[in-house]
């Protein structure tokens, strides 16, 4: 309940401080596993991709573990089932990776930035291979999704929010799999950025 509350607080936030337009929410699959990625230009975009997203069905999110150590904000997020992953790791969070593979392999949906960190110029940031490493383990699908307008948040006027269609990437066995993941995660990352808004 106290996250539907949240959901619906953001969007009516969005939608009365903001020229706020969403669209694409029909290409959300209802049920199964799914890896919703968007671009990442400010703190105002898990928020407006989640609260949305959350009209047609609940998703979790990977997060910072930074977030966790907020007071307050770590409750709420623990209690609202967010994943943390520490970005210090150079070769990755395998705990937090596994983490999402369990709940993809319940057929959850899981909210994630392939850039892994907000943007410093507005523009889209090479992916990490830890969103290719989910798809090529889980075969999940992906549905891109594209934020425009929260860089330089809270200070814009005009936001845009688009859901772009289901990608299903397929293994290759001639590829070697930390090929493959860098392979996914870039077309994933070329997806969102082809949305046209």
């Amino acid at each position: 309940m106290l996250l539907n509350l949240v959901k619906l607080l953001a969007r009516i936030f969005f939608k009365t401080c903001y020229d706020f337009k969403v669209e694409g929410l029909e290409n959300i699959p209802k049920t199964g596993a799914l890896i919703i990625a968007g671009n990442h230009l400010s703190n105002a975009d898990p928020p407006a991709i989640g609260s949305f997203a959350g009209l047609v069905r609940d998703s979790r999110f990977v997060a910072k573990k930074e977030l966790f150590a907020v007071p307050g904000l770590g409750w709420f997020f623990r209690r609202s089932g967010y994943i943390p992953v520490d970005r210090t790791r150079t070769i990755g969070d395998f705990g937090a990776l596994k983490e999402v593979v369990r709940a993809l392999e319940k057929g959850q949906s899981i909210v994630m930035f392939p850039e892994g960190t907000r943007s410093k110029d507005g523009k889209p940031r090479k992916p990490k291979s830890g969103i290719g490493y989910l798809v090529y383990h889980t075969q999940a699908p992906v549905l891109p999704v594209k934020v425009e307008g929260t860089f330089g948040w809270p200070w814009v006027r005009r936001i845009r929010v688009k859901f772009g269609t289901v990608m299903h990437l397929r293994q290759d066995p001639a590829q070697e799999p930390k090929e493959q993941y860098k392979r996914f995660a870039n077309e994933i990352m070329d997806a969102i950025i082809s949305i046209n808004i």
